[in-house]
């Protein structure tokens, strides 16, 4: 929810480098695959246990990953099947880097786990809420752009581990907040 707040602020930047590539006729979709790839790849360096390499690749990766949406307002080429495709690859990336993690032993895999589990939540609670008529619950402390970033700074610096245990704790928090929005939002 934090950085969701500057979205605005880097919206030119996002679109000044998605400009060219929609010149070249990339597509959306493409840039969400991309983004996909490139967090299995940071992945893997987890599992390799190296932490600085895997941070950078992910911090690659986030912003590809926030080109995609860019991309499709840019050229009216936003779909249903485009959000629904970037909300699966999004999971994919978080449990592949989560596993990754567990993987290299760089954490213990039952924290990882928990992490997950929350993480996994977080999305389902949103999805689920908003299908049920809560409106927009972009409601706590940890969605996934703060968890992500979390990683990406512990591993830069070489205590993942500590990122894992954050991110466990603050997706359960954001499961709680988000579990008392929609119960003020839906209740009858």
């Amino acid at each position: 929810m934090v950085l969701n707040n500057y979205r605005e602020n880097v919206r030119g930047y996002l679109e000044a480098i998605v400009r060219p590539l929609a010149r070249a006729g990339v597509t959306p979709n493409t840039i969400t695959v991309l983004g996909l790839l490139i967090s299995l790849l940071g992945a893997y360096f987890f599992y390799r246990g190296e932490q600085a390499i895997a941070a950078l690749v992910l911090l690659f990766g986030s912003l590809i990953d926030a080109l995609d949406g860019t991309l499709a307002r840019l050229t009216g080429k936003t779909s249903r099947f485009g959000a629904f495709l970037d909300s699966t690859f999004d999971r994919i990336s978080d449990g592949a880097v989560l596993f990754g993690i567990a993987l290299g032993n760089l954490a213990d895999w039952r924290v990882a786990f928990i992490a997950f589990m929350g993480s996994y939540l977080v999305s389902y609670e949103r999805c689920r809420a908003e299908l049920a008529g809560s409106g927009r619950l972009a409601v706590g402390i940890a969605e996934r752009a703060e968890r992500l970033l979390i990683i990406i700074i512990t591993a830069l610096f070489g205590y993942v581990e500590y990122g894992v245990y954050a991110v466990a704790i603050l997706a359960w928090i954001t499961v709680l907040q988000r579990l008392y929005a929609a119960y003020q939002r839906l209740r009858e």
